[in-house]
Protein backbone atom coordinates (compact mmCIF):
# COMPACT_ATOMS: atom_id res chain seq x y z
CA UNK A 1 0.00 0.00 0.00
CA UNK A 2 1.24 3.46 -0.85
CA UNK A 3 0.25 6.64 1.01
CA UNK A 4 -0.88 9.39 -1.35
CA UNK A 5 -1.73 12.98 -0.51
CA UNK A 6 -5.41 13.97 -0.78
CA UNK A 7 -4.80 15.94 -3.97
CA UNK A 8 -1.91 14.87 -6.18
CA UNK A 9 -2.70 15.19 -9.89
CA UNK A 10 0.98 14.66 -10.75
CA UNK A 11 0.68 11.13 -9.29
CA UNK A 12 -2.52 10.24 -11.15
CA UNK A 13 -2.10 8.89 -14.72
CA UNK A 14 -5.73 9.73 -15.51
CA UNK A 15 -4.85 13.42 -15.25
CA UNK A 16 -2.43 12.90 -18.13
CA UNK A 17 -5.24 11.41 -20.22
CA UNK A 18 -7.42 14.46 -19.58
CA UNK A 19 -4.53 16.84 -20.26
CA UNK A 20 -3.76 15.13 -23.58
CA UNK A 21 -7.41 15.25 -24.59
CA UNK A 22 -7.92 18.86 -23.50
CA UNK A 23 -4.68 20.48 -24.65
CA UNK A 24 -3.73 18.36 -27.67
CA UNK A 25 -6.67 16.55 -29.25
CA UNK A 26 -9.32 19.17 -28.52
CA UNK A 27 -7.20 22.31 -28.44
CA UNK A 28 -9.07 25.17 -30.12
CA UNK A 29 -12.14 22.97 -30.63
CA UNK A 30 -15.40 24.89 -30.30
CA UNK A 31 -18.45 22.61 -30.30
CA UNK A 32 -21.87 23.76 -31.40
CA UNK A 33 -23.55 21.88 -28.57
CA UNK A 34 -22.77 19.64 -25.60
CA UNK A 35 -23.54 16.48 -27.58
CA UNK A 36 -20.78 17.21 -30.09
CA UNK A 37 -18.34 17.95 -27.29
CA UNK A 38 -19.16 14.64 -25.63
CA UNK A 39 -18.66 12.80 -28.92
CA UNK A 40 -15.25 14.40 -29.51
CA UNK A 41 -14.07 13.72 -25.95
CA UNK A 42 -15.12 10.07 -26.25
CA UNK A 43 -13.32 9.76 -29.59
CA UNK A 44 -10.19 11.33 -28.12
CA UNK A 45 -10.13 8.90 -25.20
CA UNK A 46 -10.93 5.92 -27.43
CA UNK A 47 -8.05 6.85 -29.72
CA UNK A 48 -5.68 7.02 -26.74
CA UNK A 49 -6.83 3.58 -25.55
CA UNK A 50 -5.39 2.04 -28.71
CA UNK A 51 -1.98 3.67 -28.12
CA UNK A 52 -0.36 1.49 -25.48
CA UNK A 53 2.98 3.30 -25.57
CA UNK A 54 1.23 6.60 -24.90
CA UNK A 55 -0.66 5.15 -21.94
CA UNK A 56 2.55 3.66 -20.54
CA UNK A 57 4.18 7.07 -20.78
CA UNK A 58 1.42 8.51 -18.58
CA UNK A 59 2.35 5.97 -15.88
CA UNK A 60 6.06 6.69 -16.27
CA UNK A 61 5.44 10.39 -15.79
CA UNK A 62 3.96 9.71 -12.32
CA UNK A 63 7.09 8.83 -10.29
CA UNK A 64 5.20 5.94 -8.65
CA UNK A 65 6.84 2.53 -8.46
CA UNK A 66 4.46 -0.03 -9.90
Amino acid sequence: MEWLPPYAPDLNPVEQVWNRSKYTDLANYIPNDIGKLEKEVCESISHMCSQQSLLRSFFKKTILKL
